[in-house]
């Protein structure tokens, strides 16, 4: 690093705040505060205390942990080195017992520029050492896992890889340490009591040789006996999964890994020079088992990544569109302030300004971007509590004083409120505690919707007080009634023309001095309010003539309470709900609904409702839509034209895919499945696109078409629109409308998506002639571990030039297994992983055995193995193209076995059968050996046709296979023969027979080894040039073929009989004897006529003869050879796009088969791949794909379907008096007073 790239910071105090200096010593004596991951204990602690005290939230039980600082390290090191300290607990785990880490930083630990690089040969040091203490293995251990160190040892280019200086760095020792320690809530007679731990000696369970800033990850619902720490310093981050032994609670049986970090985080730490401030970064950077990366200062679009500690994969990027008023902030580089939902749904950040934006975790896609204006100045603290409804804000004001807010994001209109601190109930010093967050960083803390402040630091006993807060009650607006006494009826069957019941009576009474009329029907509560002025009586009442339904829901169970006493929660949340409950319903219930006039009518009300609600506020809309599945109510009522209005008539981009209705929050409470009567576990795991699908059919399809459109046209900037095309891809290509799939390959998104990933290191596959560059970019965490680096060493930077040619599959995950499948695996690979270690001499095994087949069902692959692969269009994809050769190593790596199994069958064969002919007693000792390895590979290559017969059925049975097949067979069968009859004469088989048989199998065996160097591009292509000509050229060779039989057949029959049409030789050449009849059989007249240039009928004196050459001549030598010159050399080019595309069904075919196979040496590579796949844009091998594009970029997927009008379109007339409905609706004081009982009699008899 260039002295030139490192920068410091100064505060407005003139302090150093990123710079050479930074060092804090024991001498400051900080308490530290953590709070364990479900938020249940909260730990404290201080270098300079005696104890540890771990408190649960809930009940306040207390325990205690001795600590001696000066027992922590085996030596003390100096106080200049010691930067600080970091503090963990973990959730209980068994019994209520958990751990607490406790982890000391140096220096170092924090400022990767002041470590000491070792070198390459200090490496080998360090390998040679893991060895020695390995050095019980056996040697072919050692032997076959030496490579990676050889290869690196030796390879010059290895060293010039980015991630060398970190992977260097990371095999350095820290001088900082980590221990950890045991707590248990056991043995307490009363809530009074605190359990010590009173060892006298160093009581930690386990110590670790590495500072850094430590935190337990969030246990999985089957891990509850077992936690994960991470301790992370500038360089690297160290995983530990841990479980306590059940018979000896104090022993550990720990699982280490060790990742160096993503690369853009190291470079944002190794360009600063203060280790306070990378210690800072690193603490406001990662959340529970997230990490997030931000370091897009000042550039016009900021990219956020965030990484999943558990997965060590990339989860999203997510993207800030920066404005210019951005340029005003400064945030001197260090990390924006995010917080993630509880459970992993949404990712709010702020740059540190006025500006939250939130995301949607598992598309990356941005929901809404909410600007506070003058309520915020500066953010400093975001927190989700009370089950992700708010957003808990802690704000710096402009005279540096800190504040409070709560945005509620549910879409409700009156959705942000300020708290003050008499509403949290925090002191003074709680508030000077807050006001020095960004120094004091450890007095702040939060997890699982819990916020820990740390205050009231007793400098004497060396213990710090806390508070938690994770409910802040706030006053939502209620729209309703208070006044029940007086009731009307009346009977009309114009207000519910879906009631079949007309018997009872319906309710009415006025609101809010007539402002309103309720009407409380038998299956219906309807508002309406009147369009010009307050009603006086019910024949100023006339629904839609003189009035605007403003609310209203329709169902068969209305509660009576509900109806007894009318109110409205959540104001424009409860209004959109239960307007698009009630298009639902009036669509199941449509054959039972009596007059379609009037059911229509309340269809564009209800649809009236929802469409100036969201023109007036679409951003409010967006929130509604990520927590309440909306648009699954409008396609199951088949609401057309307001699906095309949420979907294209509005630029703000209202609705966003989400992959599961489970996984909205409140699913369970709305009954969706009720509501659409379908099957609640059909319906949980489904979306949007795949409800659309369920319904595709006449013109219903066209909620499919919008959907798939509106997704298309929006994936152009973000592919995080794509996700649930992938899932549906592959039912979506085998359903009566696949057309839809053929059209949407011809969307730009499919070949010119450019990559704008802020990752710049790909691993770049090997290409073909005529191929794309497909290359995939680094999104895991790489593992220190000198084997797992070598497999990165194929990974290299892109040229910034080349960069904006690059472009990306338009379909994340799809080629990657669903995570369920994905778990079950991983827990095959460590039981795999174990066996392997005890087996590893006996490696070869596994090569000599033919893997089976999963046991999976299809729908268990991933989507690029399920999709139906339309040969007219799929191949002519390039994202497609890309697909396959992304998937296409690893598959040729399993298929190079079989390959190297048939070329010992084909040369044994050769060898043995030419012995055995000749009876050569040449090295006979090593033919026994010789045949055993041929017949045992004839049967490997054997058994795996069978495998694939028996797993494909009749799919197997195609000309390749049943040559593949045959080949083998035959080469079995006729080397037996020659075996057998080496030894005993078999009656009936000559040695002749024999000889034939075996030159006709030599050849067939060759043609088959021909076809299985289709492994090799340039081979398969030229197979498939071929056969394409051979297509192409047939209908001529039947052609030609006809022809030279019929001239071949008339000079049969005119030399047949020489003597009755005088045909015989010119006196002049008798001397030399009577020439050969070259026309003597059938059979020589058809072969002599295709050489007809070799024939010389120049002795025949017969002028018919002479005549028939002669057009012959023309026919057959002239015009048939020119024609089969051009029409060879016209097919021969358009042939090579043919060979191309040959190449690619191909590999398809063989893709398809090898990652269904159970194979245990490449399947790791399957299921940890990059979700994304990018690839060298070139429009020349692009054309035909860029034609087709250019000629359908105007053509919607929906152009087909005519909308029908509505006659019945119902509209709000008047601005101002619906203005002020939303103003009312939305008032914390909008109760109907109880001192206006405006009632009227709406009895209509």
């Amino acid at each position: 690093m260039n002295e030139t790239e490192r920068t410091d910071y100064t505060t407005e105090s003139g302090d150093l705040e990123r710079g050479t200096s930074g060092v804090q010593t024991f001498e400051e004596k900080i308490t530290y505060v953590a709070i364990s991951p479900d938020g249940s204990i909260v730990a404290t602690f201080n270098p300079y205390g005696f104890f540890i005290t771990i408190k649960k939230v809930a009940t306040n039980d207390e325990t205690k942990i001795r600590f001696d600082r000066k027992k922590f390290f085996d030596k003390k090191p100096p106080n200049d080195i010691v930067l600080g300290w970091s503090l963990a607990v973990s959730d209980t785990i068994n019994n209520d017992i958990g751990l607490v880490a406790i982890s000391c930083i140096t220096g170092k630990d924090m400022n990767p520029n002041g470590i000491y690089e070792i070198n390459k040969y200090q490496i080998a040091l360090i390998i040679v050492r893991r060895y020695i203490d390995h050095i019980k293995n056996l040697f072919v251990h050692l032997f076959f896992n030496s490579y990676p160190f050889i290869f690196y040892f030796f390879s010059p280019s290895y060293i010039e890889k980015d991630f060398d200086r970190q992977f260097r760095l990371s095999l350095v020792s820290s001088e900082g340490t980590t221990k950890l320690f045991k707590y248990s809530f056991k043995n307490r007679n009363n809530t009074n009591d605190i359990n010590i731990n009173t060892n006298d000696d160093d009581n930690s369970i386990y110590k670790y040789r590495l500072g850094g800033v430590v935190g337990f990850l969030k246990n999985s619902k089957n891990s509850s006996k077992n936690v994960t720490l991470v301790c992370m310093n500038c360089i690297k981050m160290q995983k530990m999964s841990i479980e306590l032994n059940d018979l000896n609670a104090d022993t550990i049986i720990l699982k280490e890994d060790c990742y160096i970090l993503p690369e853009n985080l190291f470079k944002e730490l190794e360009s600063v020079e203060c280790a306070k401030f990378n210690w800072k970064y690193l603490l406001k950077s990662r959340y529970q088992e997230f990490l997030m990366v931000d370091t897009s200062d000042y550039q016009q679009i900021q990219s956020i990544e965030i990484y999943n500690i558990n997965t060590s994969q990339l989860v999203n990027v997510f993207y800030r569109y920066c404005k210019e008023e951005d340029s005003l902030i400064s945030r001197n580089h260090e990390p924006g302030i995010f917080a993630v939902s509880t459970d992993s749904r949404l990712f709010a950040y702020s740059y540190g300004d006025n500006i939250i934006t939130i995301y949607l975790m598992e598309s990356g896609l941005e929901v809404v971007s909410k600007k506070f204006n003058n309520d915020i100045y500066k953010i400093k603290f975001l927190e989700f509590i009370e089950d992700n409804e708010k957003l808990f804000i802690i704000e710096e004001d402009k005279e540096s004083d800190v504040k409070f807010h709560v945005w509620l994001i549910s879409g409700c209109l009156n959705d942000y409120f300020p708290i003050s601190e008499k509403d949290i109930k925090l002191s003074d010093d709680e508030i000077t505690t807050l006001l020095k967050y960004d120094d004091n960083y450890h007095n702040l803390t939060k997890a699982n919707g819990n916020i820990v402040i740390l205050f009231d630091n007793d400098e004497k006993s060396y213990e710090g007080q806390f508070r938690v807060i994770s409910k802040i009650k706030i006053n939502k607006s209620t729209f309703g009634e208070n006044n029940t006494e007086k009731r009307h009826k009346f009977s009309t069957h114009e207000l519910e023309p879906w009631n079949t019941n007309n018997g009872k009576k319906i309710h009415g009474r006025f609101l809010n001095d007539g402002q309103f009329l309720l009407i409380t029907g038998q299956k219906s509560i309807q508002l309406w309010k009147s369009k010009n002025q307050n009603y006086e009586n019910y024949d100023d009442f006339n629904n839609f003539e003189n009035s605007n339904l403003v609310y209203i829901l329709i169902d068969d169970n209305i509660e009576h309470e509900k109806a007894s006493k009318f109110q409205i929660e959540d104001n424009m949340v409860t209004i959109i709900i239960h307007a698009c409950k009630s298009l639902a319903y009036l669509y199941r219930h449509t054959d039972s609904i009596n007059s379609k006039e009037k059911n229509q009518k309340f269809v564009s009300g209800i649809t009236n409702i929802i469409k100036d609600f969201i023109n007036k506020y679409p951003d409010y809309w967006k929130l509604m839509e990520i927590q309440y599945p909306l648009m699954a109510y409008l396609i199951y009522s088949r609401s057309f034209s307001l699906i095309k209005y949420v979907l294209f008539e509005n630029a703000e981009k209202l609705h966003r895919p989400q992959q599961k209705y489970g996984s909205y929050p409140c699913y369970d409470n709305l009954k969706l499945n009720d509501d659409l009567g379908l099957q609640d576990s059909d319906l949980r795991s489904a979306n949007d696109l795949e409800l659309a699908l369920k319904f595709c059919q006449d013109q219903d399809a066209v909620m499919l078409a919008y959907l798939l459109e509106y997704y298309a046209e929006h994936s152009m900037g973000h592919i995080g629109w794509m996700i649930n095309v992938t899932k549906i891809l592959p039912g979506l290509s085998k359903h009566d409308y696949a057309n839809y799939v053929e059209s949407l390959y011809y969307k730009p998104c499919f070949g010119k998506m450019k990559y704008n990933l802020p990752i710049k290191t790909f691993d770049t596959l090997s290409v073909s002639q005529d191929t794309l560059e497909v290359y995939i970019p680094l999104t895991q965490l790489i593992s220190t571990d000198y084997s797992t680096i070598l497999k990165y060493m194929k990974y290299k930077k892109i040229r910034d030039d080349l960069l904006p040619d690059i472009c990306m599959v338009p379909l994340p995950n799809f080629t990657n297994y669903y995570s369920k499948i994905k778990g079950e695996i991983v827990k095959e690979e460590i039981f795999r992983k174990l066996i392997r270690k005890l087996t590893t001499s006996f490696w070869w095994i596994k090569v000599l055995i033919p893997p089976s087949y999963k046991d999976l069902n299809n729908k268990d692959f991933s989507p690029f193995l399920q999709i139906k692969k339309n040969k007219s269009a799929f191949f002519n994809i390039p994202s497609m193209e890309s697909v396959i050769i992304s998937r296409w190593r690893q598959t040729k790596n399993y298929c190079m076995i079989p390959l190297i199994f048939y070329i010992l069958f084909l040369t044994l064969f050769s060898v043995l059968s030419w012995f055995y002919l000749n009876d050569n007693d040449k090295n006979k000792n090593y033919r026994l050996i010789m045949v055993v390895i041929f017949y045992y590979s004839g049967i490997y290559l054997l058994t795996v046709e069978i495998k694939q017969m028996l797993k494909y059925g009749s799919k197997y049975f195609t000309l390749f296979n049943i040559f593949d097949s045959c080949s083998i067979i035959l080469g079995m069968i006729v080397f037996s023969l020659i075996l057998a009859n080496t030894f005993i004469k078999i009656n009936g088989i000559d040695d002749e027979s024999i000889i034939f048989a075996t030159s006709v199998t030599a050849l067939i065996l060759w043609i088959e080894m021909l076809l299985c160097l289709r492994l090799f591009s340039g081979i398969a292509i030229n197979i498939y040039i071929f056969g394409s000509i051979l297509e192409k050229v047939l209908p001529f060779f039947t052609f030609m073929f006809v022809l030279i039989v019929g001239f071949g057949h008339s000079m049969f029959i005119l030399f047949g009989f020489p003597s009755i049409v005088d045909l015989h030789p010119s006196a002049s050449n008798l001397t030399g004897g009577t020439p050969d009849n070259p026309f003597d059989t059938p059979l020589d007249a058809i072969l002599s006529t295709y050489n007809w240039s070799t024939i010389n009928l120049g002795d025949y004196n017969y002028w018919p003869l002479k005549l028939f050459a002669f057009i012959a001549s023309i026919i057959l030598v002239l015009i048939l050879l020119n024609m089969i010159i051009a029409l060879m050399n016209d097919t021969f080019n358009n042939a090579k796009e043919d060979g191309k595309f040959g190449l690619l069904v191909y590999r398809s075919e063989l893709i398809d088969d090898y990652e269904r196979l159970n194979n245990p040496f490449f399947s790791e590579s399957l299921y940890n791949n990059s979700p994304y796949i990018c690839y060298y844009r070139d429009p020349d091998l692009m054309k035909k794909w860029i034609k087709k594009s250019q000629e359908l970029k105007d053509t919607k997927l929906y152009s087909w379907f005519n909308e029908s009008i509505d006659k019945e379109n119902i509209i709000y007339d008047d601005e101002v008096q619906i203005k002020a409905w939303y103003k009312l609706i939305s008032d914390n004081e909008n109760q109907d007073s109880p001192s206006t009982p405006d009632y009227i009699d709406l009895d209509s008899y």
